[in-house]
């Protein structure tokens, strides 16, 4: 069984977001607020089904697209917004400029898309 993942920097740097992109004092009432949440959410799921027997991760990869799809409809909708585009730019830049979460976000995008998962992290607009 594999080793536990510390997602704590992860969620330092998703908590910083948050507070940059809110407008709602924290209260998760923003699209701001919940795209983070939605974002936190998907990471925690990749993590523990990644972690999981195979048979498992078979019956948590369909959820995992599902997720996939709405997160993928909220970042339109989040990247439609100036400032929040600004924002997760700032915040992509930050993580991929730290080596060991920018190791840990390629294999995750790695073992949701296979090896030829899209363009990397920092290629993508």
């Amino acid at each position: 069984m594999p080793e536990p993942v510390d997602l704590s920097g992860i969620h330092r740097e998703l908590d910083t977001l948050k507070r940059a992109v809110c407008h709602c004092q924290l209260r998760g009432e923003c699209l701001g607020c919940k795209g983070i949440e939605m974002v936190r959410q998907q990471l925690e799921a990749v993590v523990a089904a990644a972690s999981q027997p195979v048979l498992l991760q078979v019956a948590q990869e369909t959820a995992a697209k599902e997720m996939l799809t709405q997160f993928g409809q909220m970042q339109e909708r989040l990247m439609d917004d100036p400032q929040m585009r600004q924002a997760a730019d700032a915040v992509r830049e930050r993580l991929m400029g730290d080596p060991d979460a920018r190791r840990m976000i390629e294999e995750l995008m790695q073992r949701l898309g296979g090896q030829d998962g899209g363009p990397e992290p920092d290629q993508q607009e």
